[in-house]
């Protein structure tokens, strides 16, 4: 049965008017199984879409009527702990394709969104990271912006906590900051206490991110794939780990 029919028959289940069935119905109709999701997934889903709240061991008793219904299957990957949940017009191997390529990802999200990290930008970076948490994985073109957009401002912020904002002004555009290629030079440039913003390490590596530069970032015309940004997110994570330890 296919996924567009999966879903009508979902529709058509006779479910109590506001039961937590019926919030699993309407992430079913929505698209939300139509790539693989762990229960944490389906309970923040759920949590940030109707404001309810489901413990994780609650979940497989919902999931039974659709899981019967033939509606929904659960996958197990063996290097993860607990079920995958996917419509069930994917066939095992497909999913099991697309649950690797999460793990990947999960991987990525865990250094990207620590505890540390996050403590060592402050507060200055919230509005960032969480649209780059809502993003991140979604939207590759929002997602380019808001890295290009962190690592711009993380390096000017720590410059100037050093008294070294002046080294990123633009000497042509009164007013106005250089651009990142240029912050990128001259964060390997300077150093305090003897120690760059940037090893020249990182700034080679992200120096070459297509779509961290310059040209990508003001053509309208370019969009970017988040397959683009996976394989580059550990540089990024990196540049980012190195400055912010100057804030």
């Amino acid at each position: 049965m296919s996924a567009k029919n999966l879903k009508d028959k979902a529709s058509q289940l006779p479910l109590q008017r506001g039961s937590k069935h019926e919030l699993i119905q309407k992430l079913i109709v929505s698209g939300f199984f139509d790539t693989p999701k762990t229960t944490s997934e389906l309970i923040l889903e759920i949590r940030q879409t109707f404001g309810k709240r489901l413990r994780s061991n609650e979940i497989q008793t919902y999931m039974k009527k659709f899981m019967e219904a033939g509606i929904i299957r659960a996958v197990h990957d063996k290097q993860s702990r607990g079920n995958f949940w996917i419509l069930a017009s994917m066939d095992k191997s497909k999913a099991a394709q697309l649950i690797g390529k999460s793990k990947k990802v999960q991987e990525i999200e865990h250094d990207l969104f620590s505890d540390g990290l996050l403590k060592k930008l402050g507060k200055d970076f919230d509005v960032e990271f969480t649209d780059l948490q809502h993003n991140f994985d979604r939207s590759g073109t929002c997602t380019a912006f808001l890295l290009r957009k962190i690592l711009e401002k993380l390096i000017y912020l720590a410059f100037a906590k050093h008294g070294l904002g002046s080294k990123l002004e633009d000497k042509v555009q009164i007013g106005r900051l250089v651009g990142l290629e240029s912050m990128i030079s001259t964060a390997v440039l300077e150093k305090v206490s003897g120690i760059p913003f940037l090893t020249s390490k990182t700034a080679r590596e992200i120096r070459g991110i297509k779509f961290l530069g310059d040209a990508a970032a003001h053509n309208p015309l370019t969009n970017v794939e988040m397959k683009t940004i996976i394989p580059q997110m550990p540089f990024i994570i990196t540049a980012f780990e190195e400055v912010a330890k100057k804030m």
